[in-house]
Formats: C-alpha cells, structure tokens, sequence
C-alpha cells in the first residue's frame, strides 16, 4: 500500500527532473551558468509557488549539484 509520502516523492521526483531538463537546455543554447541554474529555479518554482523563492532556489540547486558535481578526494 503506499501512504503519502510516495505521492510526495512523486511529485519531488518530477520537479526534479523539470530542473534538470531547464538547467541542462540553458547549458546546450550556451547560456551563462547563472542563467543555467536559475532556469532550473525557475521550474522548481513553476511546480512549488508556494514555497519561498530561497527555500526554492536551495532547493533546485541541491538538485542540480547532486548530478553535475562529482567530488573527488586526492590521496
């Protein structure tokens, strides 16, 4: 049976890929990396009106760093 929080994850699930998609077709037309993290605000926002513009804005970037960023540590 799934309660409601697999609702909410689905939900997490989609705007994060809408993120992902708005930051990643910023970055193929060339655009600044600024423009490119805050197109993926932008979706993040478009899906959560609610929520504050920081909260939102932590949050897509969390989004996008988990996938564009890998840490490495130098032995």
């Amino acid at each position: 049976m799934r309660g409601p929080s697999s609702t909410a994850d689905q939900s997490n699930k989609a705007t994060a890929q809408a993120v992902l998609r708005a930051f990643e077709a910023a970055r193929a037309e060339g655009r600044p990396s600024v423009e490119c993290y805050r197109a993926g605000v932008a979706a993040w926002r478009l899906a959560h009106p609610e929520q504050a513009p920081e909260y939102a804005a932590k949050r897509a970037v969390a989004v996008i760093l988990s996938v564009h960023v890998n840490l490495r540590a130098d032995a």
